[in-house]
Formats: C-alpha cells, sequence, structure tokens
C-alpha cells in the first residue's frame, strides 16, 4: 500500500450535515472512514470498516486511563488506515479541519513504503494518542475470535507477528519514556552550583540540624 502523501488533494469525501464551525465532528470522521473503506474487506472477508470501528470502541475505553484526549484519540483511531487504504492525505486531512492532534496521529501511523517495522513503531512510540490506537489496533488484529476464522497457519503466523510487535512498541514507548524524564530532570538543574535554598556548608564547627 502506498504511504501517506504530505502533499495533495483535500478530502473529497462525504459531506455530514451539522458539521461544527469548530471543525470536523466524530460523526464526520466516521462517515470519512466509512467512504475511504467502502468495497474493502479484512483478512476474513467482512467489510473492512468493523475493524477501525472496533478500534474507535476500544480506544474510546482506554485513552482517558492513558492521558490523551478521548474524542482526539477516538477520531484517529476510526482514520488510522484511510491513509494507507485511499487516496486520502495527511494533508487533506488537515485541509479538512481535523485537529493537529489527529492528524499527526495518523501520519505516525501510516506505514511509509519499504519502511522497517522499527522504524515505523518507533515513530508510532513518539506519538501518544498513536500509540493508544496502535495498541487497541494490534489487539484487534491479533482478536482470538476474528484468528479463528482465518487458516490455522495464518493465524499462527499473525498471532507470532503481532505480540512481537506489542512487546517491540512496549519497549520503544519505555525508551521513549525515560527520554523525555531526564530530558525534564536536566533543565530543572540550576545552571551555576545548587538551588538557592539548598543545603549549605555550614563549617566545621556547626551541626546540621
Amino acid at each position: 500500500m502506498a504511504g501517506p502523501s504530505v502533499a495533495g488533494p483535500s478530502v473529497a469525501g462525504p459531506s455530514v450535515a451539522g458539521r461544527s464551525a469548530a471543525g470536523p465532528s466524530i460523526a464526520d470522521a466516521v462517515a470519512l472512514a466509512t467512504w475511504a473503506h467502502n468495497g474493502q474487506l479484512d483478512k476474513a472477508g467482512e467489510a473492512y470498516i468493523g475493524h477501525p470501528l472496533r478500534v474507535m470502541e476500544t480506544v474510546g475505553r482506554t485513552a482517558a486511563g492513558a492521558g490523551v484526549d478521548v474524542a482526539h484519540a477516538r477520531m484517529a483511531a476510526i482514520l488510522h488506515d484511510v491513509v494507507e487504504d485511499s487516496d486520502l492525505t495527511v494533508t487533506g486531512l488537515a485541509t479538512a479541519g481535523y485537529p493537529s492532534e489527529v492528524v499527526a496521529a495518523v501520519d505516525a501511523l501510516s506505514h511509509r513504503d519499504g519502511e522497517p517495522v522499527e522504524c515505523y513503531l518507533a515513530r508510532v512510540a513518539a506519538d501518544r494518542i498513536a500509540v493508544v490506537v496502535k495498541r487497541a489496533d494490534m489487539a484487534d488484529n491479533s482478536d482470538p475470535v476474528r484468528l479463528a476464522r482465518l487458516p490455522a497457519e495464518r493465524a499462527r503466523e499473525l498471532t507470532i507477528r503481532y505480540a512481537g510487535r506489542r512487546r517491540l512498541l512496549d519497549d520503544l514507548v519505555v525508551r521513549n519514556n525515560a527520554v523525555v524524564r531526564n530530558n525534564a530532570a536536566a533543565r530543572r538543574l540550576p545552571e551555576n552550583g545548587p538551588a538557592a535554598g539548598g543545603p549549605q556548608d555550614h563549617g566545621a564547627g556547626h551541626e546540621r540540624s
């Protein structure tokens, strides 16, 4: 599948009545994803739109606990495959008024042609909304109920694949969080000597209380 384009036409999807002046709504995003995935089937031969709908439902339950905006995460979830699987572009989503956080997450979640999985997941791990969506995406793709509809060998292959990718994503997120914490700690350090009010040298004749 073609990777995301950073230049291209504006979103040419359906027009949803009642669109807010503040930008597209969740209903708009669902309509756009339904249009983008029209006629597409998943690995089990079912309508593909069921997958992003399930991912959006899962994200609706997990986003708050992950500390990300629930509405933005749900919107990114329903749109997470539209750039890969249709003529829609990242620029088109931005032009259509989708929030920058949503556009950035969809961009992070969209594979580039020939991109190693490690590079792809590193980009996902750097975006908090994308991480929440990707975890829900992999959970749905490795759901035993869905995999049971596939040939046994294919189901086994996908189970192993997604287990490995979940571990890799988790490792990358841990590393990113450590870098963020270290950078934050470095910014808090005083430039010259101890911070005001810190421990002072009281000399040999004094004891610290």
